[in-house]
């Protein structure tokens, strides 16, 4: 089994007004986005279409999922060059914009051992992420198909319980486990797993997936690498809400089956 020492990211804003302000705008100006964009449908990617036990925009979204896995330039000529050239025009006209950071916290052992800032520039982080993301998925070869499974739902409704009294999400539990702890416990056909986390409570499904593949501020940009990973074979996606939380958290939790 691979070592796991993942990193929990926590992103400052100095100005909560402007970070407020900010998001909005790119809710609006993605949802107009999302309105604009042309249609994908493929029977062969929506493996989770008959997966009852989810809702369905959480089979929604392992269905966007595989749309990226099954074609990387597509989905990056379609979803991410037009906001990339949004995004450089920003920067030319707006500058580098504000100042912000992210806190990385990392673990060895379940132990955190180093905290790591990394300061930079929203305008400027933005085309860097944007960039650095078009360039990777244009030269990318098609990933696995991922199908659903019940168990690793299962690990992500766990997890969500386990996390409520915060009414947010880590990905270290309360009772110290860690994803593919989570995953191979619920589902024991896996071998592997890992997670990415998300909170959200008003993008659609593919605004969330390009938020964590887009991964704006986030050093090394571990969820999306994580969202790219070939050797994953399922996917469960699990959206928290009421009883169980208040707060939108999306879960994703990926696993690697075990090799015959």
């Amino acid at each position: 089994m691979s070592s796991h020492r993942l990193s929990i990211v926590m992103k400052k804003q100095k100005n909560y007004y402007v970070k407020g302000a900010m998001l909005l705008l790119f809710l609006l100006v993605a949802q107009k986005f999302y309105a604009q964009e042309p249609v994908w449908e493929d029977k062969r990617l929506n493996t989770a279409g008959s997966a009852a036990y989810m809702q369905p925009e959480e089979r929604e979204m392992i269905y966007e999922v595989n749309r990226l896995r099954s074609d990387p330039p597509r989905y990056a000529k379609t979803f991410i060059a037009f906001r990339l050239d949004n995004a450089l025009k920003v920067l030319k006209e707006k500058g580098k914009g504000t100042a912000n950071y992210s806190l990385t916290t990392h673990y060895r052992d379940n132990k955190p051992y180093k905290v790591d800032t990394t300061w930079h520039y929203t305008n400027e982080e933005e085309v860097k992420a944007l960039q650095t993301l078009y360039d990777t998925l244009l030269k990318m070869k098609p990933l696995s198909i991922l199908q659903p499974d019940e168990g690793i739902y299962k690990a992500c409704i766990k997890h969500a319980k386990d996390q409520a009294p915060t009414n947010s999400l880590s990905h270290q539990g309360r009772d110290g486990s860690w994803p593919y702890e989570r995953v191979i416990k619920f589902s024991p056909k896996m071998e592997d797993g890992n997670e990415n986390l998300a909170y959200n409570s008003h993008g659609n499904v593919r605004i969330i997936v390009l938020q964590l593949l887009i991964d704006e501020g986030i050093p090394g940009y571990g969820h999306r690498y994580n969202m790219l990973n070939p050797a994953w074979t399922h996917l469960a996606c699990y959206a928290t809400r009421p009883p169980i939380m208040k707060s939108k958290w999306w879960i994703q939790e990926y696993g690697k089956i075990k090799e015959k």
